[in-house]
């Protein structure tokens, strides 16, 4: 999966097929053998060059395949531990207990791959692939609207439908709105439309409290890097561009693992 994200990374933003040509080499154009194109071992083995034009290729390679296995694996194992149990006991694990393991499992590793790369495209290139976005929205739907609701804090479609409903009205709303306004104050564009579609994607996969530690967790990580940009670019104003993409997917990723705990701590100051 980290290799199939590399391809989307370098031929989603020069619109270049994903489909119609194996991996190969963009300085000498050769096709990349099967035997050299092992993720993570064949970039060690050959020292991260071409075998055959000796072309360095770039570290991302080694390490989106690296951050996607990690990711894959943690995930795997907090998520799915009682369906392995279940399935090295010798008894065929429910269906129940695949649809309350596996499912949200397979919810973790979508956003997260979609995520990795709409963060390197977004950080190089500045845009945020609209087939992305639709694509997260599409698997969100079915993963924790259709297949688990539970994901949501609900046991019907009709209410996981609802909870997805208000959590794309509030997170595309207050963001284009937050992109209107600063187009009007500012004479230019403030926010890209691909980071409106971005939240309307991980709407599919948060709820509208989640979105909204999203939103905010983003803007306070924002404000920081946009701020050390000016630092250490030495600019003397603030109209300067920077890739927003990344800052809404670290925030997404903590609201959507820790997001109910930091809410309930945020609301115990409220209680007491």
């Amino acid at each position: 999966m980290g290799s199939f994200l590399n391809v989307l990374i370098i031929r989603l933003p020069v619109d270049e097929s994903i489909w119609r040509r194996n991996s190969h080499c963009t300085s000498c154009n050769n096709l990349i053998e099967v035997y050299d194109n092992i993720p993570i071992l064949s970039y060690l083995l050959l020292g991260g060059k071409c075998r055959k034009c000796g072309a360095k290729f770039s570290s991302q390679y080694f390490w989106v395949e690296l951050l996607t296995a990690v990711c894959f694996a943690i995930t795997f194992y907090f998520r799915c531990g009682e369906f392995v149990s279940s399935f090295m006991s010798g008894d065929y694990p429910p269906w129940e207990l695949v649809r309350l393991t596996v499912i949200p499992w397979l919810s973790d590793i979508s956003l997260i791959s979609i995520l990795i790369a709409i963060t390197w495209i977004d950080a190089i290139h500045m845009i945020i692939p609209l087939e992305l976005s639709i694509s997260g929205f599409i698997l969100g739907l079915v993963l924790t609207t259709i297949l688990c609701p539970e994901l949501r804090n609900v046991t019907t479609i009709p209410a996981a439908m609802f909870q997805a409903g208000k959590a794309v009205t509030l997170g595309g709303g207050m963001l284009w709105t937050v992109r209107w306004a600063g187009t009007k104050v500012f004479k230019r564009e403030a926010m890209g439309m691909g980071d409106v579609h971005l939240i309307i994607m991980l709407a599919m996969f948060l709820n509208w409290p989640a979105i909204l530690l999203t939103i905010f967790l983003s803007a306070f990580a924002g404000s920081i890097g946009g701020t050390t940009a000016k630092l250490i670019q030495r600019k003397t104003h603030w109209k300067f561009e920077i890739p927003y993409g990344p800052y809404i997917a670290s925030g997404a990723i903590v609201a959507y693992f820790w997001g109910s705990k930091i809410i309930l701590w945020y609301l115990s100051f409220y209680r007491t």
